[in-house]
């Protein structure tokens, strides 16, 4: 099983991702657009694993979730992977609660690195692909740039395997933990 854990969008987000991927076509930039059921925020890769670790994976899960409350991010802008000059992946940015982000994320990674998972080491980025092996010769993308797509509350944290299903990437939810009010002491 390839498997991932991230947070996923909300159903508003998610079509104004789709909309700024149709601008992006029609300032004619080719390439493989992400279907609007892909878009996330991936927190970590976890790889091929075998079935025999989800018990392990779902209570990592819900004991990160049970430690922060509900956060709000935004979405906009234009980036690319590794560097316009060489883009491999056009993605927009994720920003706003940062801070949260990536203490939730850095709690997630460090428990799991402490049940021995191999994971990746290179520095978290968060962000959101649009568009893979992009093609934009000629084209200015500087009008969207900086474009504003929108905001949503991070609520809870998800297991997702990665499948090809009729020649196409698509990400099962397999499990979600919701992010948790801290209880208020009196």
């Amino acid at each position: 099983m390839r498997l991932f854990i991230g947070i996923d969008l909300s159903y508003e987000l998610k079509q104004a991702l789709r909309e700024f991927q149709t601008e992006l076509k029609g300032l004619g930039l080719g390439g493989s657009y992400k279907s609007e059921d892909n878009f996330h925020i991936t927190l970590e890769f976890l790889g091929e694993l075998d079935k025999s670790n989800i018990p392990t994976l779902t209570e990592t899960l819900a004991n990160a979730a049970s430690k922060f409350k509900p956060f709000e991010l935004t979405v906009g802008g234009l980036g690319a992977f590794p560097s316009f000059r060489r883009a491999h992946t056009l993605w927009t940015a994720v920003n706003g609660s940062l801070q949260e982000l990536n203490r939730l994320r850095n709690d997630l990674h460090l428990d799991l690195k402490n049940k021995g998972f191999r994971l990746e080491e290179r520095q978290f980025k968060p962000h959101i692909t649009l568009v893979s092996r992009p093609n934009f010769d000629k084209i200015d993308l500087s009008v969207v740039q900086n474009k504003k797509l929108g905001y949503f509350q991070v609520e809870e944290i998800v297991l997702f395997e990665s499948n090809v299903v009729n020649g196409k990437r698509a990400y099962l939810s397999m499990f979600s933990a919701g992010l948790q009010q801290p209880s208020v002491s009196g």
